[in-house]
C-alpha cells in the first residue's frame, strides 16, 4: 500500500493527515505483516519503518495476555469488524506504551480482507495518573485500616457501605461480612439502638454529630462505651445518601476513669481511717505492731506478725528495699518519704507504696522506734505509664498523619502543629507556636480562614469546608478540605479549636478531569452517549413528577458513508462538527443534545410538545440542506439529513428506551422515504 504526498488529490489530505497525525497509525496486510507506520508510530516505539516494514505486528505485543487479545482482534478483522479496545505495547527499548486502540479491516472491491488499519493513542499518561490515584487510595485505605478507630459509612437504611479493619476485627469477620448489615445485625438491640438514633440525626439534619454512645454490655459482659464523630456525605442532587463515621472505643478509659475516682474515694477513705499498711518497728527493725490492712495484704493475723521482721514476711528483694529505707530513718534520724516495691506474696505481682517512715523518740531523744504508712499507689503509677504512652502515641499519629493538625485559641493563636503543617510551611514547631493566621499567611488568607473559625467559636459546633491557599513555599494554588471542631472546657465555653486539612488538590483536578471525561464526546464537544441517557434519565423523573412536555428528535446524516469515501474521514468529521453546530444554532439553553454514535444525534426538547418539535427538527432540516463548508482542495462539501420526532406518552413511556425506539421508527420512515425530511411516531 502507498500513500500519495499529492496534496491536490483526496488520497494527498489523507496521507498528510496520518503523517502529521499525534496518533501511531499503521498499515498490515491480512496476515499482520507492516506495509506503513506513520511518524509517530516510528518515533514513539523507535521503530523505523525501513525496519518494521515486513515484520508482523505480533512483535509489539509480548507478554500472554496482549497476545490473547490479539487473536480477539484477528477474529474479528476477519469477520469484517472493527476492534476497539486498550493495548499495551512493547517498544525494541523495552518500554511500554499503553494505547486506546481501533482496528479497521480493509476490503477490496469483492469483499475480501486485503489490509488492517491500526490507529492508536498514547494513553500512558493517563494509565499513570491512574495509577497514581489507585496508590493513593491505597494508602487512604491503609490509614483507614491501620488507624486505632472504627470507621465506617452507612446508607440512609443504615446498612453499612464501607467498614476499616478495626471494625472488622472487632466481630471477626471479613468486610463482605459486614457490607449490606445494620447495626442489628452486628451489635446488642441496645447498642443498635442508640447507634441508628444518632445515625438518623445526620440524615435528618445534614450536620455532624459528636456523641459519646453508651453501648451498655455486650456479649462477653463487657460495659462498651464509643466516642462518635458522624458526619453527612451529600451526593451531586444536595441530599444525603450516606453517613461517614468513626468511633473510638473508649470503654476501658471509662473504665479506668471509674476506677481512678473509686481510688480516690479510696484514698480519702484511707486517710480518714487510716487505711494503709500502719506500722512499728523497734531498733532491731522488727513488727511492734501492724494494722487490718497490712494483716491482710500479708495474708496472716496480727499474732504472726508482731516479732518478725520483713525477711520472715516479704519476698528477699522487697525486705531488701524496705531494710535499706528504714536503716536511713535511724541512722539520720528525720523523716524519710519515698517510693518503695513490694511483690505481692500471693500473686507475685509489684505493688507501688508511697512510704512516710517517721523516727520515734523517747524521752532522752534517742530514737527507738519508727512509725510507717504506707499507701499503695500501683493504680496512679499504672495510669502515669498508660497516660505516658497514650501522649506518645497521639504524637507519633499526629505527627505521622498526611494532614494538617493544628489548635489555635480564641484569639487565632496557634498553641499546637504537628509535624506535617510545619513541613508544608517551611517552618520548625517553635517558629509557629504563638503565631497568629494572620503573621504566618497574611491579612487575606487569615480572613479566609477566619470566617470558619468563628463559626466554630460562636456556635460551638463542627464546621467542614474547602478552603483554599497558596503553597507557602511554592506559591502554587491548593485545595484543603478542613475540618474544625470546637474544644470546651469544663465551663461549657469554647476556648480552642481542632482542625484537621487534609490536601484534596489532586483529587479535585482529577474529578473534574473525570467528570469531563465521562461525559463528553471527544469529536464534537456534546454529551456521550452515556451521559445523554443519564441526563435523560432524569429529566424523564421531572417530567413524570410535574406532568410536563417531553419530546425527543433523532437525526441522522444522509448518505454519511459516501462522504468518507469521497472525501475521507477527516471531511467526515468536519461533517459531523457541522451537523452539531447546526443543531446547537436552533436550540435552547434548556435543551439537551447528545451524540449516540457515528452521524446519528439525540435532542432531548423539556417542555415541548410534539408539534413543536417538528417545527424545529424542520429548522434544523433547512438550515443543514442549504449549509456547505470548503474542504483542504478547494471544493465544496454539502449534506443532508433524516429526522425523527416523537412525544413523552405517559401512560406508555418509562424509560428513555421506549422514547428511542419510537423516535428510531420515524427515522426510519424519514430515511425510507428519500431522506432529507422529518417524520414523527406518536
Amino acid at each position: 500500500m502507498s500513500f500519495s504526498t499529492d496534496l491536490n488529490s483526496n488520497s494527498g489530505v489523507f496521507a498528510a493527515a496520518v503523517e502529521n497525525a499525534d496518533a501511531l497509525i499503521a498499515v498490515t496486510d491480512k496476515n499482520g505483516l507492516i506495509e506503513y507506520a506513520n511518524p509517530a508510530f516510528e518515533e514513539c516505539l523507535g521503530l523505523p519503518l525501513s525496519v518494521a516494514r515486513g515484520q508482523n505486528i505480533d512483535i509489539l505485543f509480548t507478554n500472554e495476555a496482549q497476545r490473547k487479545t490479539l487473536s480477539e482482534i484477528w477474529a474479528h478483522i476477519h469477520d469484517a469488524k472493527r476492534w476497539r479496545g486498550e493495548l499495551d505495547l512493547s517498544s525494541p527499548t523495552g518500554t511500554t506504551i499503553w494505547c486506546r486502540t481501533t482496528v479497521s479491516p480493509f476490503c477490496d472491491e469483492t469483499g475480501q480482507l486485503t489490509q488492517c488499519v491500526w490507529v492508536q493513542l498514547d494513553i500512558s499518561e493517563q494509565k499513570q495518573l491512574e495509577r497514581k490515584q489507585h496508590q493513593n487510595e491505597q494508602r487512604l485505605r491503609s490509614i483507614l485500616d491501620n488507624i486505632p478507630a472504627y470507621v465506617f459509612s452507612k446508607n440512609q437504611q443504615g446498612e453499612y457501605t464501607y467498614a476499616n479493619r478495626m471494625l472488622t476485627m472487632l466481630h471477626a469477620v471479613h468486610t463482605d461480612d459486614i457490607i449490606g448489615k445494620t447495626d442489628f445485625d452486628l451489635f446488642t438491640d441496645q447498642a443498635a439502638r442508640i447507634f441508628t438514633k444518632n445515625d438518623e440525626q445526620v440524615f435528618t439534619k445534614g450536620k455532624t454529630i459528636r456523641a459519646l454512645e453508651n453501648a451498655g454490655t455486650d456479649e462477653y459482659g463487657i460495659a462498651r462505651s464509643y466516642l462518635s464523630v458522624k458526619c453527612p456525605l451529600w451526593n451531586e442532587d444536595g441530599t444525603v445518601d450516606e453517613m461517614l463515621g468513626m468511633s473510638v472505643d473508649i470503654s476501658e478509659q471509662q473504665r479506668l476513669e471509674r476506677a481512678l475516682r473509686e481510688s480516690e474515694e479510696k484514698l480519702n477513705s484511707i486517710l480518714n481511717n487510716m487505711k494503709a499498711r500502719v506500722y512499728i518497728k523497734d531498733a532491731d527493725l522488727k513488727y511492734t505492731y501492724a494494722n487490718e490492712e497490712l494483716c491482710q495484704v500479708i495474708g496472716t493475723d496480727r499474732v504472726n506478725i508482731i516479732g518478725k521482721d520483713d525477711y520472715d514476711l516479704f519476698e528477699l528483694e522487697t525486705a531488701i528495699g524496705f531494710r535499706a529505707t528504714d536503716q536511713e530513718v535511724f541512722q539520720t534520724q528525720q523523716k524519710v518519704d519515698r517510693m518503695e516495691t513490694s511483690i505481692n506474696p500471693k500473686t507475685k505481682e509489684k505493688h507501688y507504696y508511697w512510704s512516710v517512715k517517721v523516727p520515734l523518740m523517747n524521752a532522752q531523744g534517742d530514737i527507738y522506734a519508727l512509725l510507717g504508712i504506707s499507701t499503695d499507689v500501683t493504680e496512679q503509677k499504672r495510669l502515669e505509664v498508660a497516660l505516658r504512652q497514650n501522649e506518645a502515641q497521639l504524637t507519633t499519629i499526629l505527627d505521622n498523619l498526611k494532614a494538617h493538625v493544628y489548635i489555635k485559641d480564641i484569639n487565632y493563636t496557634y498553641t499546637y502543629v504537628n509535624s506535617d503543617m510545619c513541613d508544608y510551611l517551611g517552618m520548625k514547631n517553635e517558629d509557629v507556636i504563638g503565631k497568629t493566621d494572620t503573621e504566618i499567611f497574611g491579612k487575606k488568607v487569615a480572613e479566609r480562614f477566619h470566617k470558619s473559625d468563628r463559626q466554630v467559636f460562636t456556635y460551638k459546633e463542627n464546621c467542614s469546608s474547602i478552603e483554599k491557599s497558596r503553597h507557602f513555599q511554592t506559591r502554587k494554588k491548593r485545595y484543603f478540605w478542613s475540618v474544625k471542631v470546637p474544644l470546651i472546657n469544663e465551663l461549657g465555653n469554647t476556648y480552642a479549636l481542632l482542625g484537621i486539612s487534609t490536601d484534596v488538590t489532586e483529587q479535585k483536578r482529577l474529578e473534574k478531569k473525570l467528570r469531563e471525561l465521562a461525559s463528553t464526546d471527544v469529536l464534537t464537544g456534546v454529551n456521550n452517549r452515556r451521559f445523554f441517557i443519564e441526563l435523560f434519565n432524569r429529566e424523564l423523573k421531572r417530567v413524570k413528577r410535574y406532568q410536563s412536555k417531553l419530546s425527543l428528535i433523532m437525526l441522522d446524516i444522509d448518505h454519511f458513508k459516501s462522504i468518507n469515501d469521497n472525501h475521507g474521514h477527516s471531511v467526515g468529521d468536519l461533517a459531523i462538527k457541522a451537523m452539531t453546530q447546526l443543531c446547537k444554532d436552533s436550540l435552547r439553553d434548556t435543551d439537551f443534545i447528545g451524540r449516540l454514535g457515528g452521524e446519528e444525534f439525540a435532542i432531548l426538547l423539556p417542555e415541548t410538545d410534539l408539534a413543536a418539535a417538528q417545527l424545529i427538527a424542520e429548522r434544523i432540516r433547512q438550515a443543514t440542506e442549504s449549509h456547505h463548508f470548503v474542504i483542504d482542495n478547494g471544493g465544496r462539501c454539502n449534506f443532508t439529513a433524516s429526522f425523527g420526532v416523537t412525544e413523552y406518552n405517559s401512560e406508555t413511556d418509562d424509560t428513555p428506551d421506549d422514547l428511542l425506539k419510537r423516535a428510531d421508527i420515524a427515522l426510519y420512515d424519514a430515511k425510507t422515504q428519500g431522506r432529507n425530511r422529518v417524520c414523527e411516531k406518536i
